[in-house]
């Protein structure tokens, strides 16, 4: 007799960068994630897309898309725009979910806010041609070295112009949340997971589900957690 394990009760989840569409997206072990949890409100914050070339989709990306639509028809999923998203309006009729560039809500006296993060990243918007081509690069290195997950993984966590970005997106978006009354601000983009205090704001980020290891964040009354996933 099969006995089904139990699944882990929380408010919230999210998650970020999926990137589908992306040859390295962990779309596999993302929704044997998803499935351990039962939850009442699901964020995606930004950038599930890669791009919006949907021939680049595979079969389990496309099964990622279809879980997605199924969890609306009794769980609130809500979906922030990221930089690679393209099109609010196309995303909006694939899932059946309200799409939003900013989403605010409310738990006990707390305000809290996802935000994808791109908005905070300088170096992006004025070098979009140099942002490119490093993504280039990096994909190439991840491609042909044998240990390429694990030397990318290595060189976001070591290189300084990453760790500079990281902590230009913490720190505006601190600021920002700042500005608008929340504690709690969430934020996706950098691709590394962390998490912060500063000026009573709690500033977490959900890293992403093309590295290992891949990580959600777990909202249960006012705990939050960020988990990985190997």
């Amino acid at each position: 007799m099969d006995i089904e394990t139990p699944k882990t009760i929380v408010d919230t989840l999210i998650i970020s960068d999926i990137h589908l569409g992306y040859a390295f997206s962990q779309t596999e072990r993302l929704i044997k994630a998803l499935v351990g949890y039962e939850f009442k409100q699901l964020i995606l914050n930004g950038d599930i897309f890669d791009d919006l070339n949907f021939n680049r989709l595979h079969s389990d990306h496309w099964d990622v898309l279809s879980y997605f639509r199924q969890l609306t028809k009794d769980h609130k999923v809500v979906w922030v725009v990221g930089n690679h998203d393209g099109q609010a309006g196309i995303m909006s009729r694939l899932l059946g979910v309200k799409v939003y560039n900013h989403y605010f809500w409310n738990v006990g006296k707390k305000r809290y806010l996802a935000i994808h993060g791109h908005q905070f990243d300088r170096f992006m918007s004025r070098n979009p041609i140099i942002s490119n081509v490093a993504t280039i690069v990096y994909d190439l290195i991840r491609k042909y070295r044998r240990d390429g997950t694990a030397f990318s993984r290595w060189m976001m966590e070591h290189n300084r112009s990453w760790l500079r970005l990281s902590d230009e997106v913490a720190d505006k978006a601190i600021n920002y949340a700042k500005l608008r009354g929340v504690s709690v601000v969430f934020c996706g983009h950098t691709h590394l997971a962390r998490s912060l205090k500063r000026g009573g704001v709690n500033y977490y980020n959900s890293g992403c589900w093309t590295e290992t290891p891949s990580h959600l964040i777990t909202i249960t009354g006012n705990k939050v957690e960020t988990i990985a996933y190997s």
